[in-house]
């Protein structure tokens, strides 16, 4: 089958820009079929393995061990799921980080998925990965997820979970003093909530890292249904309006499920740093920030303007630009040579922030 009778052939304002490498991978898995944001809610949660793509995997190394553990949530009440992954002895040797009284230091993930999909399992080859190479524990936080759990339910999860990570710490053998906070996409955009959230909370260690991957950062510009007004301050939103795997479409269709459809409302909560943590009234004193962007992607430039919003406030960040590549090239490192620059990277960035 050709790329051009794709149902998702790769756009024709895209092909030129694109990485050769990650083209191929994308025509391969992705272009033949159709993804979740092209049917209904109800179409894709009725078979979500139907719209959900195996691309490329990375290594999946052995660990010590993963346990699974329940935290009671509010708002509404129930329970989410955390994984904790611990290094081999080898592991932990490699990193060389583990204190007298043989505490690593721990970093808590948060998946992607636009509020809407994704879980556990979404990025575990990339939690082995780390905790192996890094020698630290990951504790992978399970949110709930929109439209049956809207905003603001993923954000307070996510902040019960980190502090249960704090809590827990003695039990889990955590150096509650080297804690890093992070995601992919959505889950950038809660760690980018968590780490001011955290920064205001008195009794909270202070964070030593917030990893922010192809984040979203500001809610305001994504209209309730076609494209982006062209005078939107973020210009990937128009250049990059046809990404693979992440067009302004398909940010539309998490958007509303995520967010809803009542624009007045919308426009109320987009307005509000727990949505848009790009407009908090202050980014002076956050945790270090390691910024990591996919060059042809609808979130480029927020990711960017970010990265300068943290400088500009004086919080140390560090900026990593993908060229050629769609937003969930982290995912595909079991090919693609830049998600292997990119785990790299983010490995050499907490050895640094734990090394500290």
């Amino acid at each position: 089958m050709s790329q051009a009778s794709h149902i998702n052939a790769l756009h024709p304002s895209v092909v030129d820009r694109l990485d050769p490498q990650f083209s191929k991978i994308f025509t391969q898995y992705q272009a033949p079929k159709l993804q979740a944001h092209q049917v209904t809610y109800e179409e894709y949660n009725a078979n979500r393995s139907k719209y959900t793509f195996s691309i490329a995997p990375g290594p999946y190394p052995s660990v010590r061990s993963i346990q699974l553990y329940k935290i009671p949530v509010s708002a509404p009440p129930g329970e989410i799921s955390v994984q904790v992954y611990h290094p081999t002895g080898d592991g932990a040797a490699n990193g060389a980080l583990k204190t007298a009284d043989g505490k690593l230091p721990a970093h808590v993930n948060y998946h992607g998925g636009g509020f809407v999909i994704g879980g556990l399992q979404s990025d575990e080859s990339w939690c082995r990965q780390v905790c192996q190479a890094v020698g630290c524990i990951i504790v992978n936080v399970d949110y709930r997820l929109a439209p049956e759990f809207p905003h603001p339910v993923s954000l307070t999860d996510s902040w019960t979970a980190l502090k249960w990570t704090f809590a827990s710490a003695e039990k889990l053998g955590i150096d509650a003093s080297r804690v890093s906070v992070g995601g992919l996409s959505a889950g950038g955009q809660l760690a980018a909530v968590l780490a001011l959230l955290a920064r205001d909370e008195p009794d909270m260690p202070n964070l030593v890292l917030q990893m922010l991957v192809v984040p979203l950062v500001d809610t305001r510009f994504i209209p309730t249904q076609g494209s982006c007004d062209k005078d939107v301050p973020y210009r990937s939103y128009i250049e990059n309006e046809f990404a693979p795997c992440l067009p302004v479409a398909r940010l539309v269709w998490f958007f509303n499920l995520w967010l809803g459809t009542d624009v007045v409302k919308r426009k109320k909560v987009s307005e509000d740093f727990r949505a848009s943590p790009i407009l908090a009234s202050s980014h002076a004193n956050l945790a270090p920030a390691s910024i990591h962007v996919a060059g042809i992607d609808s979130l480029t430039s927020e990711g960017i303007a970010y990265h300068e919003t943290l400088v500009k406030a004086g919080t140390k960040s560090q900026l990593n630009v993908y060229d050629g590549v769609g937003h969930p090239f982290g995912h595909w490192d079991g090919e693609l040579d830049k998600a292997k620059e990119f785990v790299q990277d983010t490995i050499a960035a907490l050895k640094k922030a734990y090394s500290v």
